[in-house]
């Protein structure tokens, strides 16, 4: 009788094949710069402008103006990802450099980022979906815009709710209208109405303003549908840092994620990321929003 492999102990290999489906990203970073934040009830001192000159004869009366001067708190929140795994597994992963233990953490510095825009836009607790009590969404906030049929006219009804008192210099734009506005032809010659708009759905510009695209924009991850499409204005007025840098840590012991299950009874280890940011909206009218007409 021949001698097969079934009767043969072999060295077992695994092959790591990491599947990187597409992440959502923070457009609130891609679109405005963070500034450093510290530990503290930080306000910000709004200063507009009013002064227009007045053109007096010779011998008049000067005249003057009132300047007020409004104030804006800042909000913080922290935010935590956990995922637990079996002691084996970080055996294996370090043994046989699997890189797992290393996918999950960057999985969850990836999370960390996302909540910046589910708190500012839509005040969303991204792993639970629910609204976040004592934090105002954006979106909520800001000058409201219904869709229309015509995507082009929704781009400059977005504009012009804004131009006259506003500088645009942003755009944050969901999956779903970014794949809308990428459609549209130029009926006599079959162009893409926005070529700027790949197939990956990344525009690194919109109509010339800076654009960047998310599922974070229409709140995949929200209990309540939030029917936003985009979100345009002058993002140099959210003003967000870092209190605290993005930690990551390995937790041994206890019962981290109060689950009932201790760790080291069960033979298990967790992986920890954590950060605290904060932001303020200086003038949520500084924005406009477009969202679907309700149902």
């Amino acid at each position: 009788m021949a001698m097969d492999t079934t009767k043969l102990h072999l060295p077992r290999t695994v092959a790591t094949a990491v599947i990187n489906k597409v992440a959502d990203t923070s457009t609130i970073a891609a679109l405005s710069p963070a500034s450093p934040q510290i530990f503290t009830d930080k306000e910000f001192m709004i200063f507009n402008g009013k002064s227009e000159a007045d053109v007096t004869a010779e011998g008049q009366k000067k005249s003057s103006y009132e300047q007020d001067l409004s104030f804006v708190a800042g909000k913080r929140f922290k935010v935590q990802t956990t995922t637990r795994v079996t002691s084996e597994l970080k055996w294996a992963d370090e043994d046989n450099r699997l890189a797992i233990i290393e996918s999950i953490q960057n999985d969850q510095a990836k999370a960390i980022g996302r909540a910046l825009d589910y708190v500012v836009y839509h005040a969303v607790n991204p792993k639970t979906g629910a609204r976040i009590d004592g934090f105002d969404a954006l979106c909520d906030q800001c000058e409201q815009v219904t869709a229309g049929d015509d995507d082009i006219t929704n781009v400059d009804a977005l504009a012009d709710a804004l131009n006259d008192t506003y500088d645009i210099n942003g755009i944050a734009m969901s999956k779903v209208w970014a794949s809308r506005l990428r459609k549209l032809r130029v009926p006599a010659t079959g162009m893409r109405f926005y070529p700027e708009i790949p197939l990956n759905l990344q525009p690194g510009s919109l109509d010339g303003i800076t654009a960047a695209t998310s599922g974070t924009v229409n709140g995949r991850l929200a209990a309540e549908p939030t029917n936003v499409l985009a979100i345009m204005g002058d993002f140099s007025l959210i003003q967000w840092g870092m209190v605290r840098d993005i930690t990551a840590e390995v937790i041994p012991y206890g019962d981290p994620d109060q689950s009932g299950v201790d760790l080291k009874a069960n033979n298990q280890i967790a992986y920890r990321t954590e950060a605290m940011f904060g932001y303020a909206i200086l003038d949520p009218k500084g924005f406009a929003v477009l969202k679907e007409a309700g149902e």
